[in-house]
């Protein structure tokens, strides 16, 4: 019988040792790649860190922004509502004023009313007035015809009663003168019989 002949070991590299190189090999090739992956993670999480940042920063400029427009909107809010309560108030004085204006077109058109009741009452009295001058007129005109009489009349009274004195002086000459005679007549003795 024959043994079957063992191989002789030659010296080959055991497959393990060839798989665990290859692995190595891999790991270290998959080591370098992770390593420039990483680096570039590394890159980019930088630069995200700095875009974080960079939006941390504007987010609280932002942030600041919005909380000034926030107290500037309260502010103007205030302000509106300061304003509405001015308009309101504004309004009722409009209205108030509205109301007087009523009022005194009411009394402007009573008082035009009365004007021209009163701008007869002028009227009228007026040609009352133009009447009793024209009569005034025509009783001038008389008085001054009754004047001229008159001034006539004592002309003639003048000259009547200058007369009547000059005749009653000689009528009281010529009684006194008779007087006279009349008590030298008297006194005269008597003839005797």
């Amino acid at each position: 019988m024959a043994y079957p002949s063992t191989p002789t070991p030659e010296k080959k590299i055991p497959a393990t040792a060839f798989v665990i190189g290859l692995l190595a090999i891999a790991i270290v090739v998959v080591a370098l790649i992770l390593t420039s992956k990483a680096s570039k993670l590394n890159d980019r999480l930088g630069k995200t860190q700095a875009e974080l940042v960079l939006a941390q920063d504007q987010t609280a400029k932002l942030q600041t922004q919005l909380d000034e427009s926030k107290a500037g909107a309260t502010k103007l809010q205030a302000q509106l509502d300061e304003a509405k309560a001015g308009a309101v108030k504004l309004q009722a004085q409009v209205d108030e004023a509205k109301a007087g204006c009523a009022a005194l077109q009411t009394q402007a058109d009573g008082a035009k009313t009365e004007s021209v009741a009163l701008q007869a009452q002028v009227d009228e009295a007026k040609a009352g007035a133009a009447k009793l001058q024209a009569q005034i007129d025509e009783a001038k005109a008389k008085c001054a015809a009754l004047q001229t009489q008159v001034d006539g009349a004592k002309t003639a009274s003048d000259t009547l009663q200058a007369q009547a004195q000059a005749q009653l002086k000689a009528a009281n000459d010529k009684v006194a003168d008779l007087q006279n005679k009349l008590n030298q007549a008297q006194s005269e003795p008597k003839p005797k019989k």
